[in-house]
């Protein structure tokens, strides 16, 4: 299905889900194809592709399927907390969503492995190239902490990796704000001097 996609990235979420809270520190370890907030009900899946609409296939299946990694560039598996309803599945920015059905009730949550696979997110302005296509298998699980089963494509690379003298300015810049407000550096929030960190190093 066509999933909207906006600042790099999709998300799937709970309607009641809130954003997780990222700081630079979060955005450097993360896996650099999918984050989660710490109750499970929102992932944010980094794209190559800008803004637009992205191919995702849902293989939604009552057991864990067999895993073939060989055509794709990454793939990163997490938990999800959702009901049977499933989540939402789109761009942020504008509410801009796509139902996605699980197996189960409405009022049935349960906790679910989502296994994202991508491939294209490094060729996405390459117009002879093939589309960015991901793949995301759901199946029930009980919780389980995130599993890196491959990463290899440089769009993940400079997501786990930022440029190191844009890191280091940035953190600069941080503790001379935090310090002039006579505040510990270590103790307060990054996200705001680093909100267009993805932006740029998508470009």
């Amino acid at each position: 299905m066509q999933i909207p996609v906006s600042h790099h990235q999709y998300v799937l979420l709970d309607t009641d889900a809130e954003a997780p809270f990222e700081n630079i520190d979060d955005r450097r370890a993360g896996s650099g194809l999918v984050s989660v907030n710490a109750e499970g009900t929102y992932a944010s899946v980094k794209t190559g592709t800008p803004h637009g609409d992205l191919e995702v296939t849902f293989d939604i299946q009552p057991a864990e399927p067999a895993a073939d990694f060989s055509q794709w560039d990454e793939v990163v598996e997490v938990s999800l907390y959702f009901s049977g309803e499933g989540p939402l599945a789109g761009d942020p920015v504008s509410d801009d969503y796509v139902n996605v059905s699980l197996l189960g009730e409405e009022d049935d949550y349960q906790w679910w492995r989502f296994r994202i696979h991508a491939r294209g997110r490094d060729t996405v302005h390459d117009p002879a190239a093939p589309p960015e296509q991901h793949l995301v298998q759901v199946w029930p699980a009980p919780q389980a902490p995130e599993i890196r089963h491959k990463l290899t494509d440089q769009t993940g690379h400079r997501r786990r990796n930022p440029d190191p003298d844009y890191y280091a300015r940035v953190k600069a810049a941080e503790a001379a704000v935090f310090l002039s407000e006579g505040t510990s550096y270590a103790s307060r929030p990054v996200t705001p001097l680093v909100a267009d960190l993805e932006e740029e190093q998508g470009q």
